[in-house]
């Protein structure tokens, strides 16, 4: 089966990796023999995720592919769609207690893998310790049906009939950016922390706040005491999906969006509440239908639309699109939302998914998930360094709000081969 890809994946290249990563730690050794078994099985359930990159003319599309997903016996870094990943787009892996999932972001998001990586745990969990206790009913299993709507193109072939650009911001071009230059440039370095939900709900609820604007007070709370001549925008760029405005809800395509939001300057030594409101309305404002709309006909019209555009100019547009739309940021932020883990997560210790490109080198990047009563964050930048993270658990800790640090790490990322 042929199937159409998201536009961006044509963006993909050595300066946009366009891959994420998800580590999933379990109670106890990854058993490889059993973990492939169940990467297999599941896949059964999800062929649109069996997919090599092919090109036709000046084009792009995903054809089905037979062959096996890679299942590591370490974790190592691979090309995505390269030979050395079967020509897939989504690779397994296991070290110690972890599980690996790499995959292209445009193929999925994170709401777009989130049942996949379920039913392989099920998989994996029922070989090893039987099924009692997990609710099977909400797993999507091998055999089952595999609706049209997880996998049909959710993107319309023109732009939406709306009324000019829906509240396009008008943030200045720069920003002000975090300083690695005393760190390791060429590496990418992840701290692991760990705070109780209810205990942070407790404070951000009396402004409606919600773990993504609450986190992003604390981090402009802790950027500002650190460097108190900021002079341009602290500009926060939290992610958001389109399943709601494109109707699409159980569409397992990349339905990113991202929203730029900030507070200015004179907001530093301002309640975090009042923070929180400011930043709260901001993103409700620009995850409106219409402004979700609006960002994707930029996305359709950035796409060049002519017949005779060449494979290299549709690369090229779609590089400096993602460009555009991801640089100049102080830092992302990102939640999918409290994660119904099925009864999963009594044998589970810890999740973590991991982003990052080489043009986000002075960006700080926080993926925000959930495992039993807790939030696990984990707070991404280029090279070792704990000035940011320190003064960013400082900021919580004077919320009376426990956070711990529970591991830190260097990380990396797979590239994604495209045909030329």
């Amino acid at each position: 089966m042929r199937y159409k890809p998201n536009l961006l994946l044509y963006g993909a290249n050595k300066n946009f990796l366009s891959s994420f990563k998800l580590a999933v730690t379990m109670r106890s050794d990854v058993d490889h023999e059993i973990l492939s078994r169940s990467v297999a099985k599941a896949m059964e359930r999800y062929p649109y995720f069996c997919v090599s990159v092919e090109k036709e003319g000046n084009s792009i599309f995903l054809q089905s592919n037979p062959r096996p997903i890679p299942v590591f016996a370490d974790d190592r870094r691979v090309v995505l769609g390269s030979e050395e990943s079967n020509y897939h787009l989504l690779t397994f892996a296991c070290e110690g207690k972890r599980i690996f999932l790499n995959a292209s972001h445009y193929i999925a998001d994170g709401m777009g893998i989130d049942p996949l990586l379920k039913t392989m745990l099920y998989l994996y969990v029922s070989e090893l310790y039987g099924s009692e206790g997990l609710i099977c009913e909400r797993i999507a299993m091998p055999g089952d049906e595999v609706a049209e709507g997880e996998y049909a193109y959710p993107f319309p072939d023109l732009p939406f009939d709306i009324d000019g650009d829906y509240l396009q911001r008008s943030l200045k071009k720069s920003a002000y950016t975090t300083d690695f230059d005393d760190m390791d440039a060429d590496g990418l370095y992840a701290y692991h922390l760990r705070i109780p939900q209810r205990a942070m709900m407790q404070k951000a609820n009396p402004s409606d706040g919600s773990p993504v604007s609450f986190l992003s007070v604390m981090l402009y709370r802790a950027l500002h005491e650190l460097d108190e001549n900021i002079d341009q925008p602290i500009v926060a760029h939290v992610q958001h999906q389109y399943r709601a405005a494109l109707n699409t809800p159980a569409s397992r395509h990349s339905l990113v969006n991202y929203i730029a939001v900030s507070l200015p300057a004179r907001m530093k030594a301002g309640e975090v509440t009042l923070q929180n409101t400011v930043l709260r309305g901001q993103i409700l404002l620009g995850s409106e239908k219409e402004a979700d709309l609006s960002a994707v006909n930029r996305l359709l019209s950035a796409f060049p639309s002519s017949e005779s555009a060449s494979l290299a100019e549709k690369k090229q547009a779609m590089s400096k699109y993602i460009e555009d739309s991801t640089c100049n940021k102080t830092f992302g932020i990102s939640y999918v939302g409290k994660m119904d883990w099925c009864g999963l997560d009594r044998y589970v210790e810890d999740i973590h998914a991991y982003i990052g490109e080489k043009h986000t080198r002075n960006m700080i990047l926080v993926e925000v998930m959930t495992i039993g009563d807790d939030f696990t964050v984990n707070f991404m930048q280029s090279g070792k360094g704990d000035r940011y993270v320190s003064a960013f658990t400082d900021q919580l800790r004077r919320m009376e709000i426990p956070v711990s640090l529970v591991g830190e790490e260097p990380y990396f990322l797979c590239d994604t081969q495209i045909p030329d």
